[in-house]
C-alpha cells in the first residue's frame, strides 16, 4: 500500500468511528485487515511458476510460519529463488521451475492439522507429484503429547503414497527448538547445495498484564488444590479492536498463554469465558513442581500476571441447533462451562462431568445449577470417583447409553475436554455405545461432530 493510500484508509476509518459507525461497518474493516494479515510473503519473493524452492507452511498460531520465513530468507541470501505459500495452496502443476518443495507443518491438539490445512494429507496423496522436484517435510509439535507431529507424519505418508521423491527423512521439531531447526537446515543445505545454518528464535507473543479479580478454591481436602481464577478484561487499543486481535475478541475454548516469572516459555490454559462475558477466566490445578501453576495458585485478588490469547478455533461449538454433548473431568470443565454460559438457551446442551467428590472439587456446581434453571443447560450428569459409587465419567456414559445414542442419532456434536487418559477412555466407551448405530468417534470427527481438547 502506498503512503497516501494508507493515510486515506485510516482517515476513512477514523471518520467512520467519529460518526458512530454501525457494527456491520466495523466487521467489514476487521475482515479487510485480517485478510491483509493472512497473506504470506517474503521480500523479493517470486511467483510460484518461477521459484526453484516452493515453501509451504501449515501453522496454527503463527510460530511455524516464523520458521518458514526464516528458511525462505536464508535461501534468498544464498541466491535461491523462493515462493512462500500456505499448504492449502498446494498445486504442483504450477511449479514449473521448482527443484524442491519444502513443507513445514504444525500439529496441535490430538494430532490435528491446523484449521486451514485440514484434509491436505488426503489431497496430497491424491495429486500427482511434480515430475522433477523433490520434497522434504518438517514437523512441529510438542513431544509431551502422544500424537507428536502426527499431521506431519500423515503428510509424509501421503507424499510417498503419491510418488514424491523425498530429499530427507521426516524430521520433527519439539516445542520450537531453535537448535533442532538449525540442525535440520544444515542437513537440507547439504542436500540441495546451499550453505544453510539458521538459528531462528521464535518471537514471544505480545503479552498484556491481567489483574486477578476473584478466585474460587476447591480440592484442598483431597490434596489437589484447584481454583477458578477470574481476571479483569484489559483495555484494548483501537488498532487491536479493529483487527480483532488479542483480548478484543476471544472465545471460551481459546487458550490463555501465561508467562510465568522466571521463564520465557508460556503455559497454556483453556479459557472458560469469551469477550462477551466481560472477564477472563481459567481453571488451574496446582501441579507438583509446576512453576506456572504454583504462581497462579499463589495469586491474590489485585495481583497481576502477563498473558496473551492463542485462538483455538478447532474447539468451539458450531452454530447449529443440534444437541451438544459436553464431556469433561477435573479442570476440563473450564471451556465447557464457558460454552454453557454463552448458550442462552439457543440449543440443547447436555453435560457429563467427572470429579473426585461433590463436596471437594465439584467445579462450577452453583453456576451449573443456575444455568440449568435458566435453560442454558438441558441436563447435568455427574460421576464422582471418591464416593461409594466410585464412578468415572465413562461409567456414567455407559449408564446413559440409550440417551447418548438417541442424541447422536439426532445429529448431536460431542466435545471432550480433560486429561488424555480420560479422553482415551471416553473415546473407547463411546465407540462401544455407538456401535449399534454403525458409528464411532473417528467417523464423527471426520464429519466435524467430535472434538477433543486434552492435556
Amino acid at each position: 500500500m502506498h503512503t497516501g493510500e494508507g493515510a486515506a484508509l485510516w482517515g476513512l476509518i477514523l471518520g467512520l468511528l467519529t460518526l458512530s459507525i454501525p457494527a456491520l461497518a466495523i466487521t467489514g474493516i476487521q475482515v479487510w485487515l485480517k485478510g491483509r494479515k493472512a497473506r504470506l510473503s517474503l521480500p523479493g519473493m517470486v511467483h510460484a511458476e518461477h521459484a526453484e524452492t516452493i515453501l509451504l507452511v501449515a501453522s496454527e498460531s503463527g510460530s511455524t510460519l516464523g520458521f518458514a520465513r526464516a528458511l525462505g530468507l536464508a535461501l534468498q541470501e544464498v541466491g535461491g529463488s523462493v515462493h512462500l505459500a500456505p499448504l492449502a495452496a498446494y498445486a504442483p502443476d504450477r511449479y514449473a521451475a521448482a527443484k524442491q518443495v519444502l513443507v513445514l507443518a504444525a500439529t496441535w491438539g490430538n494430532g490435528d492439522a491446523p484449521v486451514a490445512a485440514r484434509g491436505l494429507d488426503a489431497r496430497l496423496a491424491a495429486t500427482p507429484p511434480h515430475p522433477r522436484a523433490k520434497m522434504a517435510i518438517l514437523g512441529f509439535g510438542d513431544r509431551s503429547f502422544p500424537a507428536f507431529c502426527a499431521f506431519a507424519e500423515r503428510l509424509d505418508h501421503a507424499a510417498r503414497q503419491a510418488g514424491w521423491s523425498m530429499l530427507l527423512p521426516l524430521e520433527r521439531i519439539d516445542r520450537q527448538s531453535a537448535q533442532a531447526f538449525a540442525r535440520w537446515s544444515r542437513d537440507l543445505g547439504q542436500v540441495i547445495g546451499y550453505p544453510l545454518d539458521i538459528l531462528h528464535q521464535p518471537e514471544m507473543p505480545r503479552s498484556t498484564p491481567l489483574r486477578l479479580v476473584s478466585r474460587q478454591d476447591y480440592g484442598e481436602a483431597l490434596q489437589a488444590p484447584t481454583a477458578i481464577l477470574t481476571f479483569a478484561l484489559p483495555q484494548v487499543s483501537l488498532r487491536d479492536r479493529l483487527a480483532g486481535r488479542g483480548f478484543s475478541r476471544f472465545h471460551a475454548g481459546d487458550l490463555l498463554g501465561i508467562l510465568p516469572v522466571g521463564s520465557a516459555i508460556p503455559r497454556f490454559y483453556s479459557l472458560a469465558s469469551g469477550t462477551a462475558d466481560g472477564f477472563v477466566e481459567i481453571v488451574v490445578k496446582k501441579q507438583s513442581g509446576g512453576l506456572c501453576s504454583g504462581q497462579l495458585m499463589d495469586l491474590e485478588p489485585g495481583q497481576m500476571v502477563r498473558a496473551f490469547i492463542k485462538p483455538n478455533p478447532g474447539f468451539r461449538p458450531d452454530r447449529s441447533k443440534a444437541p451438544l454433548l459436553l464431556i469433561g473431568a477435573g479442570t476440563g470443565i473450564g471451556p465447557l462451562a464457558g460454552f454453557i454460559r454463552a448458550n442462552r438457551g439457543k440449543r440443547p446442551i447436555h453435560l457429563w462431568f467427572g470429579a473426585r467428590h461433590p463436596q471437594a472439587d465439584f467445579l462450577y456446581a452453583d453456576a451449573l445449577e443456575g444455568w440449568s434453571s435458566q435453560g442454558h443447560l438441558a441436563s447435568l450428569n455427574t460421576a464422582f470417583s471418591r464416593t461409594a459409587a466410585r464412578q468415572h465419567v465413562q461409567d456414567r456414559l455407559r449408564t446413559d447409553a440409550d440417551r447418548v445414542r438417541h442424541l447422536v442419532g439426532q445429529g448431536a456434536r460431542i466435545m471432550v475436554c480433560g486429561g488424555r487418559d480420560m479422553a482415551t477412555g471416553v473415546r473407547e466407551t463411546l465407540a462401544e455405545i455407538l456401535a449399534p448405530l454403525g458409528l464411532c468417534p473417528d467417523q464423527l470427527r471426520a464429519g466435524g461432530r467430535y472434538a477433543e481438547d486434552t492435556y
